[in-house]
């Protein structure tokens, strides 16, 4: 995607628009000999922060002379840790607490005994289940049975 942004005492100015567009509207002006005021503009896909990363952005800054998306990546203080992991672990415990409830009325309305051992055993293994890491909860997982028969 060919993208240009305008530029004002040599910094980026507001927002990149797209080569078609640039060229509409300022049809006088060659883009492949852009004057000071323009300058070609690069995408650059958002990185994927870890579980305790923010990212910040982008803010568009001259990287090689082109003018390009930069992306902050810092780590979470203390206050945003603490937060994310207070929702981590409502959302674990919620999930499953609805599991369990999910579960109990399959069990109250099946018939099939085979499935409601199973059942049953996988109700158990849900209110067993405590939360470790409210990152990567690791959740029981029903069996090949359960999973076959409510497809």
């Amino acid at each position: 995607m060919e993208l240009f942004i305008k530029i004002v005492d040599g910094q980026p100015f507001e927002h990149p628009i797209l080569g078609e567009n640039f060229r509409q509207i300022f049809p006088d002006i060659d883009a492949e000999n852009l004057p000071s005021n323009f300058a070609r503009f690069e995408r650059v896909v958002q990185p994927m922060p870890t579980d305790f990363q923010v990212v910040e952005g982008p803010v568009y800054q001259w990287v090689d002379g082109i003018v390009k998306d930069v992306w902050i990546l810092r780590d979470m203080t203390e206050f945003e840790r603490n937060e994310k992991i207070a929702l981590l672990t409502t959302f674990a415990n919620s999930s499953i607490q609805s599991s369990k409830e999910s579960i109990q009325a399959l069990i109250n309305s099946e018939a099939n005994l085979t499935i409601k051992n199973e059942l049953m055993n996988f109700l158990s293994d849900l209110n067993a289940w405590v939360l470790v890491d409210p990152t990567n909860p690791n959740f029981p997982i029903a069996s090949e049975i359960i999973k076959n028969y409510y497809r």
